[in-house]
């Protein structure tokens, strides 16, 4: 799963959203937990980590 810094999500931040980890088709953690949130490219239609300081931005 690719990660998503913050100087690559402040080029396009409209491409990217923040997703509910319990949602549908959502990957698990690699310890087979499901994750709190996650984030999803809505470009290339796939599921991402975002760094922590994107994070923070995207729950205020």
């Amino acid at each position: 799963m690719r990660t998503i810094n913050a100087q690559e999500y402040n080029i396009a931040p409209d491409r990217y959203e923040l997703r509910a980890g319990s949602v549908k088709g959502a990957p698990r953690c690699p310890y087979g937990n499901l994750y709190e949130w996650i984030g999803y490219d809505l470009r290339e239609q796939e599921y991402v980590r975002f760094t922590k300081s994107v994070f923070k931005k995207l729950v205020q």
